[in-house]
């Protein structure tokens, strides 16, 4: 029966956040899980297997505004959606690349939080709208999100921003586009000095996720280095068949393929030739995530290589917990984030930097 699929396992009850394991149990028991069907299935009934219950558009902003961008390799166009604050301006901006496996998502998925932080840090949000899998595979998606950062960065005066007071960001697979795009900054030529790298939940090694998402595949410490992924293997809201099935659209099932594609840093950034003298990084993680330790473990990886680095750890709540923020239907976790990172992003572009202490 659906609902036994979607009970909660009892090891995880102890500290599972109180408001999500409600939400949890009254709402997501006749949820389908994605990687249960196919793309095309998913994409003809999404409700059917997205749990979006404590969802909202987010608040009214000063003016909203779409931009075409034009992007190469494949050659298109992708929409930036520009979220602007009260004022004259110039402002700093942050660039948001949205969560979705490379495959979900959009410029709903993220709304709220644009809006809330372009209110509550009074700065220029602009929310990238890069192309999908499977139509447009690795690496699309990270040029995509390359080309709006310097389309941005170029048409400064258009856009009302600052062009040296730049940041960017990005949930789960936006977090992997986030880190990979720190490095491009830095090597660009002229140099981009970004005021932050914001990694909220980021995908950043996922080389021990099993190829078929068609049936459970166990870790073990000797698969797989990261413990949340092997404790959190079976949460019925993102389990880790989920990752399975985003990874076969983004670079594909085919053993050979996918295990190269997971050698480029550019897909694993634990890989990375060279961490030092990226921009200042505060990374987002939740306690039931199977993505939670390879997470910190980048982290620390920046630490190690002198790079300035803040984590917080949110207790007891889901991978995609930030995007529960409804106000009166949401988290308090996803209430704390959406003020945690408006404080932030308000700090490092007023360019007095203080990061988040690390609760971990």
């Amino acid at each position: 029966m659906q609902e036994s699929v979607n009970a909660i396992p009892d090891k995880y009850l102890h500290n599972l956040d109180p408001e999500w394991k409600e939400i949890w149990t009254k709402h997501g028991q006749d949820v389908v899980g994605a990687h249960l069907v196919t793309i095309e299935e998913f994409r003809q009934c999404p409700a059917k297997y997205s749990f979006t219950y404590p969802t909202w558009d987010g608040p009214d902003v000063h003016n909203v505004q779409d931009y075409i961008v034009p992007v190469q390799d494949p050659e298109g166009t992708i929409t930036c959606r520009v979220y602007t604050p009260s004022g004259s301006g110039p402002f700093p901006v942050h660039l948001n690349f949205h969560g979705g496996g490379w495959v979900l998502g959009g410029l709903k998925t993220e709304a709220a939080w644009c809006r809330s932080v372009c209110n509550e840090s009074g700065i220029v949000v602009i929310d990238v709208d890069y192309r999908l899998a499977p139509e447009f595979a690795f690496p699309v998606a990270i040029y995509d999100c390359w080309t709006a950062l310097q389309w941005a960065i170029s048409n400064a005066n258009t856009l009302n921003i600052d062009p040296t007071s730049a940041s960017i960001g990005g949930l789960s697979s936006g977090g992997l586009i986030t880190a990979v795009l720190a490095h491009f900054a830095r090597d660009s030529i002229p140099k981009i000095d970004l005021k932050l790298q914001l990694m909220i939940v980021p995908a950043t090694d996922m080389r021990y996720v099993p190829i078929s998402a068609d049936k459970p595949t166990r870790l073990t410490p000797e698969t797989c280095p990261y413990p949340s992924a092997i404790f959190c293997a079976d949460l019925p809201w993102s389990p880790l068949e989920r990752e399975s099935w985003f990874l076969k659209y983004y670079i594909s099932d085919d053993p050979e393929t996918r295990s190269k594609i997971l050698e480029d840093w550019r897909m694993t950034p634990v890989l990375s030739p060279c961490l030092r003298n990226l921009a200042p990084a505060h990374i987002v993680t939740a306690e039931y995530d199977v993505e939670r330790d390879e997470a910190e473990h980048y982290g620390r990886m920046l630490q190690a290589a002198g790079n300035q680095v803040s984590m917080k750890r949110y207790p007891g709540v889901p991978h995609a917990f930030a995007h529960y923020n409804h106000p009166s239907r949401g988290l308090s976790r996803s209430h704390e984030f959406i003020k945690d990172t408006a404080q932030l992003l308000s700090h490092v572009h007023s360019k007095m930097m203080k990061p988040l202490s690390s609760a971990i």
